[in-house]
């Protein structure tokens, strides 16, 4: 198992097929009745051992909102405090939702995860541009990776593609 974890980080640091990935699953909630989408986080085009990801969940009884999953990971846990998209140039604050940091492990790596809860439309705005980089900022300082610029692209934007045509393509 560790040997598979360690492979698998191994290839998205060094750019493995980046249109591969987890798909989004859709369940009922048992509470509401709503339709549920979500994506597990999946890795940013990051450059070292220190990596973000980004996973999302919406829920047709909120149609226009959408819940971001912010992790950060690497050799030790760092808190997450907050989060900014720089999208096109433009640059969008992500309050934290209320809580700690999600604390866990993916083998040796640990990984600290938080939710966001933002506009379906910035999910929208981050799958159609050109260049999207999140900024995570940590209790040990802050860590930034592109989601897409230009041509160098990641996991975690093809997976919020994926996640947007399980939205658009499902019934409500």
């Amino acid at each position: 198992m560790k040997k598979t974890v360690a492979a698998l980080f191994v290839c998205a640091l060094t750019g493995c097929a980046t249109t591969t990935g987890l798909a989004p699953t859709e369940t009922k909630s048992g509470f509401s009745g709503a339709r549920v989408v979500s994506i597990s986080p999946h890795g940013n085009a990051c450059t070292t051992m220190q990596c973000t990801a980004v996973g999302a969940q919406w829920d047709s009884s909120r149609p226009d909102a959408a819940l971001l999953t912010i992790d950060s990971y690497g050799t030790e846990y760092a808190g997450i405090t907050g989060a900014k998209l720089a999208i096109n140039g433009r640059e969008v604050d992500l309050k934290p939702n209320s809580g700690l940091s999600r604390l866990s492990n993916i083998g040796t790596m640990r990984v600290s995860s938080h939710d966001f809860t933002v506009q379906l439309s910035l999910v929208r705005e981050v799958a159609a541009a050109q260049r999207a980089w999140l900024r995570v900022y940590t209790t040990k300082g802050y860590v930034e990776h592109a989601i897409i610029d230009g041509v160098t692209d990641s996991k975690a934007y093809h997976a919020l593609k994926r996640f947007l045509s399980q939205v658009d393509g499902g019934k409500s």
